[in-house]
Parts: structure tokens; C-alpha cells; sequence
């Protein structure tokens, strides 16, 4: 969406974007729910025992889930709209704490992972999107980072409440969230960019008005009328220009600017994924237990969800500050040096037998494994994910980010399952080592492939994408002879 900063205001698109990235502090609860919940049901003292391999499966599960809620997300996101396939997703989140508190056996555990891996799957998808709609450009980072921020905060809820309440408690305190998102989302308004491609001019100029606030104050009578037709018109001119021909699969590689999106997005998931999120996400407690710093592994974890969370904060303010390149080069850069140190603690514990030399530094394992999760959370994590709602067209938008998703998902399983066998095979400091060399790897990927978009507009965006600096002169010029009128109810009619 264009702005009008002084005849608008943004409070409403800050608010849309809170609540509905609540889907996300869902997620977040379930994924933080395994680090106090698996060492309890491994325990003699579980009403549910496990055997390791139980437990490593119900991990997994989760990861799978993602894989069929991304392809869900494809076919829904477009069909129904962002708000209502948003929630929609809440459903299996919700149903997933259900199973957890009645669960008598691991396949119920099991199921409940998986169903609530399918919710993440479309939460993933259908965020970013939403976001990038709604959002004026010069908040769109900000509003974006949200997806990150609000995932951490759900981590951080689920480690901070389970190594204190009994194992039951924890999942009925989980469960409040995603009733908590029902009641606050589904009073938000519907994308202004989605009702233009159904047609709906006049849904979208009321979405619009709820979003932007005009200020009436600040304009002479009529002009509210004017500011807020200018933007619709704007929308429509993006929507126009992407769904003059419907989008499919193949029309990801059919231009210049999707061949392109479709390199950056994935190639970013790479980095990202490759970097080791997701194995040390799993394997958090096991890894800082090695340190014998004198901190409980339980506690670590607390403090690591608190900078997740304080990196939330900081992403919110830097991305729309520092841009998007910038941020995205200095956290890879500082992730892969925070996985070379604990890289290198290990080789030099385990493989030189150097165990009583490191005592009194165990610190350093601590700080480098906290230090690469805070990088991941400022920028390279967020930035990845939100991206997705930038870089593509209205038309294979929901194809791409869905795409992109499953991607991700595919990565994440590969890599939390691939460390600990080369964890038991070749030592954990050779996975330490692969997942900081992918860092490195990605800067120079970063710098040659991934554009700027910080301050630009959705079809700004599409232009740098699709043409040359000297074809999008050309293409502004021309645009400045368009009547003022080309764009009316009655033109956006005619495409459809």
C-alpha cells in the first residue's frame, strides 16, 4: 500500500499484524513444548513412557506436518482469502493441545504433532502474505519481523511455564493462545489486495479505510475521497499487472522476475535452514550441556528465549532502518562465527581430549550457542520468511510462498535428522562445521542475489524484479500519460 503519512495513520495495520501473528506465537508454543515435555515423558515417572526413538519421532512429526499444511495453504489462501485461511489454521494448532492433554500413547502424541504441524504449514504461508498486504511500505519490515518475534515469544512462554507446572498444566496453558487468536483476529479486516482480485472495490476501499485511518483534520472536504481512491487505485494497478493471466505452477519460471524471486526465496531458505536452526532448536539442552559452565541446561534455554525474544524486538526496529541486505549479510555473517566457536569447543573437547583445558571456559559454549540464536532471530530467520510476501506477484503469490514453505520444511527435517547422524558418525563439531560454512556460503549469495526492498512498493518491487533500470524509466513515463480515470471500478471489472 502507498502512504499518506500526514493524512493517515498506521496504528491499525500494527494492530491486524499483532493479532494475526498470535497464529505464530502458536507455533511457537509448539515448538518450545518438546524441551521441558520429552525429558518428562522419557522419565520413569511419565504416564506415557518413551523410548528415545519415540521421542526423537514426535520431535519429527511436527517437521512432516509442515509439509502437507504448506501444499493446504496453496489451495485455500486464494480461494477463501489471508484472514479466513489464517483462521482456519488455528483449528489444527488448537486440536493438536487437545490430543497432547488426552493423549494415553505415543501414536496420540504422534497424531497431535503431526495435525499441529499441518496449522503451522498454512500459518506459514499465509502470514507473511497478509502482512505484506496490509502493511505501508515504509512499516512493512517492521510489521514483518513480527513473524519471528511472535514465534520466539511462544517459545518463550512454553520454556518459561513447563519446567515448573506439571506436564498437563503446561499443555492447558499452551491452549489458551490459540483461543486468545480467535477472539482477537477474527475482528480484523480482510487483505485490500485479495478483495481487489475478487472484484471488490468498494470491500476493499472499506478494508483500506480501517487500516489507514484517514485523517479528515489534516485534508480540505473531498479530499479524503481523493487520498483514499489514489491508493485503491494503486492496488489495482498491482493487481491488474499480476492478474492479467492467472498464475499456475509454471508461471513461477514464466518471467524474468518470478525466475528470479523463486532463486532468491529458496536460496535464502537454504542458508537459513542450513545454518542448523532447526537441529538446534531440537537439540538445545543436549548441546549446552556439554559446557559444564555450572548453568542447568533448563535455564539456558530461558535465557536463550529471552534475547530470541529482546532479537525480535531489535529486528522490528532495524528493518526498516538498516534495510534488508544489510541486516540480512551482518547476521549470517555473525551466525557463522558463533558456529565456528562452538564448532571448535567441540573439536577441541571431544577430538583433542582436551576436556580439563575447557573446563573453566565451558562459558564460551554457552555464549556462542546464544549468540548464534540471537543472530538468527535479528534478521537472517525473520528476513527469510518475510521476504516471501514481498518478492512475488498476487498471482503465484500463495503458489510461491507455499512452495517456498514446503521448501523449508523439507530442509528443516533433513537437517534435524542428518546432525544427529553425523553427530554419531563423525562428531557433533562436523555438523558445527557444515552449518557455519552454509553461513559463509550465504553472504556471498546474499550479496549477488537478494535486492533491496526496504521503502519500496509492492510493484516497485515487481519492477526491479522484472526490468532494467533503463525499462523501468521507460515504463514510468509512459504510466505518467495514463488518464487519470484508467484504473476505475470499471477497468478492474473488464480484467476478470
Amino acid at each position: 500500500m502507498e502512504v499518506h503519512n500526514k493524512d493517515t495513520k498506521q496504528w491499525p495495520q500494527y494492530l491486524a499484524a499483532i493479532t494475526a501473528t498470535i497464529s505464530l506465537a502458536i507455533t511457537g508454543s509448539h515448538i518450545g513444548w518438546t524441551s521441558p515435555s520429552l525429558p518428562y515423558l522419557k522419565s520413569n515417572t511419565s504416564s506415557i513412557p518413551l523410548s528415545s526413538d519415540d521421542a526423537s519421532w514426535i520431535a519429527s512429526f511436527y517437521l512432516l506436518g509442515t509439509i502437507p499444511g504448506s501444499l493446504l495453504a496453496a489451495l485455500i489462501v486464494d480461494r477463501y482469502g489471508r484472514k479466513t485461511s489464517l483462521l482456519l489454521s488455528g483449528l489444527p494448532l488448537l486440536a493438536g493441545w487437545v490430543l497432547i492433554i488426552i493423549a494415553w500413547n505415543p501414536y496420540v502424541l504422534y497424531a497431535s504433532r503431526f495435525i499441529s504441524g499441518v496449522g503451522q504449514g498454512v500459518v506459514y504461508v499465509v502470514c507473511p502474505m497478509y502482512i505484506g498486504e496490509i502493511a505501508d511500505k515504509n512499516i512493512r519490515g517492521t510489521l514483518g519481523s513480527f513473524i519471528k518475534l511472535m514465534v520466539t515469544s511462544g517459545e518463550l512462554y512454553a520454556h518459561a511455564i513447563g519446567p515448573f507446572v506439571p506436564y498437563d498444566y503446561l499443555a492447558y496453558s499452551c491452549a489458551i493462545i490459540p483461543l486468545l487468536f480467535f477472539i482477537t483476529f477474527a475482528f480484523m479486516p480482510e487483505s485490500p489486495y485479495y478483495l481487489m482480485m475478487k472484484n471488490d472495490r468498494s470491500g476493499a476501499a472499506r478494508n483500506l479505510q480501517l487500516l489507514k485511518q484517514y485523517d479528515c483534520r489534516n485534508l480540505q472536504p473531498g479530499e479524503t475521497h481523493e487520498v483514499l481512491e489514489e491508493d485503491l487505485d494503486q492496488i489495482a494497478k498491482t493487481v491488474i499487472n499480476d492478474m492479467t493471466n492467472r498464475g499456475h505452477f509454471w508461471d513461477l519460471f514464466d518471467t524474468k522476475g518470478n525466475r528470479k524471486a523463486v532463486i532468491i526465496s529458496f536460496g535464502l531458505q537454504i542458508v537459513l535452514q542450513f545454518s542448523g536452526l532447526a537441529a538446534i532448536e531440537s537439540y538445545t539442552q543436549e548441546i549446552i550441556g556439554e559446557s559444564d559452565s555450572g548453568l542447568s541446561p533448563g535455564i539456558v534455554v530461558i535465557i536463550l528465549s529471552v534475547v530470541q525474544l529482546m532479537a525480535g524486538i531489535g529486528a522490528a526496529v532495524l528493518v526498516d532502518r538498516l534495510g534488508r541486505r544489510p541486516l540480512l549479510l551482518i547476521t549470517t555473517f555473525f551466525s557463522g562465527v558463533s558456529l565456528t566457536v562452538a564448532g571448535i569447543f567441540y573439536f577441541l573437547k571431544f577430538y583433542l581430549g582436551m576436556e580439563k583445558e575447557l573446563r573453566d571456559i565451558g562459558w564460551a559454549l554457552d555464549v556462542s550457542v546464544i549468540s548464534y540464536e540471537l543472530s538468527v532471530a535479528l534478521g537472517l530467520s525473520p528476513l527469510s520468511y518475510m521476504m516471501l510476501g514481498e518478492l512475488f506477484p498476487t498471482n503465484v503469490k500463495g503458489i510461491a510462498v507455499s512452495l517456498a514453505s514446503l521448501w523449508a520444511s523439507l530442509l528443516a527435517f533433513i537437517v534435524s535428522k542428518m546432525h544427529q547422524v553425523i553427530t554419531d558418525n563423525w562428531g557433533i563439531y562436523t555438523s558445527l562445521g557444515g552449518f557455519a560454512a552454509s553461513c559463509f556460503v550465504g553472504i556471498i549469495f546474499i550479496l549477488f542475489w537478494v535486492p533491496e526492498t526496504k521503502g519500496k512498493s509492492l510493484f516497485e518491487i515487481q519492477e526491479e524484479l522484472n526490468c532494467s533500470k533503463a525499462e523501468r524509466n521507460k515504463r514510468r513515463e509512459k504510466a505518467a500519460n495514463i488518464d487519470e480515470g484508467v484504473f476505475s471500478e470499471m477497468h478492474v471489472s473488464s480484467v476478470f
